[in-house]
């Protein structure tokens, strides 16, 4: 199914939850109506990641949620005196389900692009990285103009999709709702290539008989960020505020430092300074 005709029918029914488990965080919060326009309206903020994002969102052998973006927004959520409950869900019903209000937040390495933001909105950024086109050793792909007539897994309402169907005309794409399954793809010859994020290309290069072919980063590059819904603006300011002092008292480097292993910190240290500086409002970004 196309992406835009899977995103506009998820949005007509009720979205099932197909992986849960919670991550606990912040101790203490009260019971008593929470400030920030949350779902439930008190004081749990509600979480959707895609589990198989690693190193941003996983399932570890206990069954919990783990990854960069958990341990941040676990981070955010202590120091707002708010409790985390996370679940797992298929990407492409990840946004949907954000939009019609049955969750608080997302993060699995969500880019922020102006046509997501019709239907939801997004904190300040807290990632920037490339999308890699994987594929097998012996493989002649090397560039772009090599994916004429091939076959390219992408996954399922990503931004990868997204630069895919606007930048590989003549190339067949073929969707998929997880990386896992796209992988599997790759592994059994059923399509050509890969297009993945930087960090799962390069985890799978690391265990696995493939390379990358090229990378490539799309020309409004906003970053990846939190997910939030339309209808919470105090919880986005709340967030933004704490996303800037988690950046500047140094948590944010040691998050990143624990969970990306495959790439200097300073790197996204330095994109997430220069952009916070240059949009200084806690609204951001207004609708």
């Amino acid at each position: 199914m196309k992406r835009k005709a899977l995103l506009a029918t998820m949005l007509g029914v009720v979205l099932t939850v197909s992986v849960s488990a919670c991550s606990s965080s912040a101790a203490g919060g009260s019971s008593s109506a929470s400030p920030y326009e949350l779902v439930d309206g008190n004081d749990t903020l509600h979480l959707l990641v895609a589990s198989d994002a690693a190193p941003f969102a996983s399932v570890n052998a206990d069954g919990k949620f783990e990854g960069f973006d958990v341990a941040l927004l676990t981070e955010i959520t202590k120091r707002l005196d708010l409790k985390l409950d996370v679940k797992g869900q298929d990407f492409d019903t990840v946004l949907p389900t954000i939009a019609i209000g049955k969750a608080d937040a997302a993060a699995s390495s969500i880019a922020d692009t102006d046509e997501r933001r019709k239907t939801v909105t997004f904190s300040l950024p807290t990632y920037t990285g490339v999308m890699s086109v994987t594929v097998p050793k012996d493989s002649s792909i090397s560039d772009a103009k090599d994916l004429k007539g091939k076959k390219v897994g992408v996954k399922s309402a990503s931004r990868n999709a997204e630069y895919a169907e606007d930048n590989w005309k003549g190339t067949e794409l073929v969707y998929f709702s997880d990386e896992n399954a796209m992988f599997n793809a790759l592994q059994t010859g059923s399509i050509d290539g890969a297009f993945f994020d930087g960090q799962s290309a390069d985890k799978y290069v690391q265990q696995y008989d493939v390379k990358i072919a090229f990378s490539a980063v799309n020309d409004d590059n906003r970053g990846a960020a939190i997910v939030l819904r339309q209808k919470a603006p105090k919880l986005r300011e709340a967030v933004n505020k704490t996303l800037r002092e988690i950046l500047e008292d140094g948590t944010y480097k040691k998050i990143f430092e624990k969970w990306v292993t495959t790439e200097p910190s300073q790197r996204q240290i330095d994109f997430l300074t220069e952009y916070y500086d240059a949009h200084p409002s806690d609204d951001y970004p207004a609708k």
